[in-house]
């Protein structure tokens, strides 16, 4: 467009949704996912997507659309970072295979109805009127359960209002001066110090784990149920006025990996006991590779993931989807600048309707996980590329994409690193291969007896631990029954899992992907298949062999 030109630092949207303020005011485009979210309603608690899908901008779009006095935005690294990494006996106890899953549960159970009953109540802030709210909820309830309920709420009387992090450390504290003192009665009334723990014979130690086991399943976790029940019954009784509490940001670092996934576990677990109020909500948006590991981590006896389904709304965008949402942007981004027409992809982009190989807008898709933060990456990169011109041409394309594929692949290994850190050193190994190959080809040439060596090497000098790192041990130490068929397939499902690459086990025209198919292959699923594709992403930074450039 003649009246159109590309200047310097021009943007579709920032990739982190904290920074892309503006645009997610003006152009978030809601594929039926916040009508969803935001009923009371649906079960659909946990924004499940890989990084980059939205997760964040779903949360904060809902976030802005409810009055501020009914939904809270919890900021996890106030909440927990400054005390739990610095309590000496949840450290003791993980190191020492406590299982503490129901005080982690105890804990979001206890931190959930302050927040809560803090957003029903904002003004209760001294203990006068926190009584007189007592006595009025005294005059309600007739039931057993109810007064058992009402009497924790008096327990806590002076702690409610205080803020988050402080009641965190009051339930610690309590539950630390419980463990001691179950200890010491243990060790016939001596006392019992952390410090001198060192000091146990392992009849102790072993009598200390069970104790310890004991005091943590006697948690008044029950109690709080019924404090629920009531908030239920009493409290949150006006339907046509919904509270939430809202989320993000666990893959952070707002506490140590020692009790990351246990916390975790714990607030997925506690989303149900929840789910009874009838007008809260509470919103969690998690990554995918986060939710995987931390079942895998924490999975118990008699744990069933198939339960947490109803739970879980899976972020999924798509072409049309992803289509409007660069079209608003684009629009945005010019028409304050240049005209009152829209203005779209295909006012910026060369399009060829003829000649499928000349579709930008393909072009541009096919190298997508089909995630938000890709096209607008590549977009990004096309604009920088194209400074001064009216329009992007297909020379700014190429040149962007080698920008945006190093970048990807660098992110690749950034997003997988606690499940995959051997992902660092194995994704070179597709390296200059072609785009389509047989696994037959794959399993002779591209890991060979040399490239697991080279693996062995890498592994040991850089001390990796994960799935990979143990099949090349075991083979090349011959510690077990490892053979290099089961290295393989452990590579390829990391490789499919991540979305290095598309799998087949028929013709090598149809390929499941893990971002659109299943999300995960096993290495026995991974020993039928018959041909492998890298995904377009990629293609420049490994620098593929491909014989269609779309």
């Amino acid at each position: 467009m003649d009246n159109i030109k590309i200047r310097t630092n021009m943007k579709v949207g920032q990739l982190d949704a904290e920074n892309d303020q503006n645009f997610l005011l003006n152009c978030y485009f809601d594929n039926g996912v916040i009508n969803i979210l935001k009923d009371t309603s649906e079960s659909e608690a946990i924004i499940l997507g890989r990084t980059g899908a939205g997760k964040t901008a779903s949360l904060m779009t809902i976030y802005t659309e409810i009055d501020k006095g009914y939904s809270k935005l919890i900021n996890l690294e106030d909440v927990f970072l400054r005390y739990m990494d610095n309590s000496s006996i949840i450290k003791f106890l993980t190191d020492n295979g406590v299982n503490l899953d129901l005080f982690y549960r105890y804990l979001w159970r206890h931190i959930l109805t302050v927040e809560f009953l803090k957003l029903k109540y904002p003004n209760l802030q001294d203990r006068s009127k926190f009584s007189q709210f007592i006595h009025e909820l005294k005059s309600l309830i007739r039931s057993p359960e109810e007064k058992k309920a009402l009497q924790y709420l008096e327990q806590w009387s002076d702690k409610y209002w205080i803020e988050t992090v402080e009641n965190i450390q009051e339930v610690v504290k309590n539950f630390s001066n419980d463990i001691t003192a179950g200890l010491e009665s243990s060790l016939n009334g001596n006392s019992f110090s952390l410090e001198g723990k060192s000091g146990l014979t392992e009849e102790q130690k072993i009598d200390v784990k069970h104790r310890a086991q004991i005091i943590v399943n006697n948690l008044q976790i029950s109690e709080l149920s019924k404090v629920i029940d009531l908030m239920d019954t009493h409290i949150f009784n006006d339907y046509k006025k919904p509270y939430y509490l809202l989320i993000d940001r666990l893959d952070e670092n707002w506490v140590s990996m020692d009790v990351k996934y246990g916390l975790i576990k714990g607030l997925i677990e506690e989303l149900k006991p929840f789910r009874k109020i009838s007008n809260v909500k509470i919103l969690v948006a998690l990554r995918v590779d986060l939710y995987q590991l931390t079942i895998e981590k924490t999975r118990s006896s008699g744990f069933q993931e198939d339960k947490l389904l109803s739970l879980i709304y899976k972020l999924n965008w798509s072409e049309a989807d992803l289509k409007q949402i660069i079209d608003k942007r684009i629009n945005y981004l010019f028409k304050h600048q240049y005209t009152n027409r829209e203005i779209g992809f295909e006012d910026l982009f060369p399009v060829d309707k003829k000649t499928e190989n000349r579709n930008a807008w393909r072009y541009l898709l096919t190298r997508t996980f089909y995630r938000p933060r890709d096209i607008l990456q590549f977009v990004n990169y096309c604009l920088s590329q194209s400074i001064d011109k009216t329009v992007i041409d297909w020379s700014s394309i190429y040149k962007a994409e080698k920008e945006y594929s190093n970048d990807r692949l660098k992110s690749l290994h950034e997003e997988w690193f606690d499940i995959y850190p051997s992902l660092k050193y194995t994704m070179y190994l597709l390296s200059n291969i072609d785009e389509l190959i047989p696994k037959s080809d794959f399993a002779s040439n591209v890991i060979n007896d040399d490239e697991i060596l080279k693996l062995y090497n890498l592994f040991l000098r850089y001390e990796v631990d994960d799935e990979i790192s143990k099949v090349v041990f075991d083979l090349i130490d011959k510690t077990g029954t490892t053979e290099v068929e089961d290295v393989v397939n452990e590579i390829l499902s990391c490789f499919y899992r991540t979305g290095l690459i598309g799998l087949s086990d028929n013709l090598p025209d149809s390929f499941e992907w893990s971002f659109k198919n299943l999300a995960f292959k096993s290495n026995f699923d991974c020993s039928h298949t018959k041909w492998i594709k890298v995904h377009k992403m990629f293609h420049e930074a490994l620098h593929i062999n491909s014989s269609n450039r779309i």
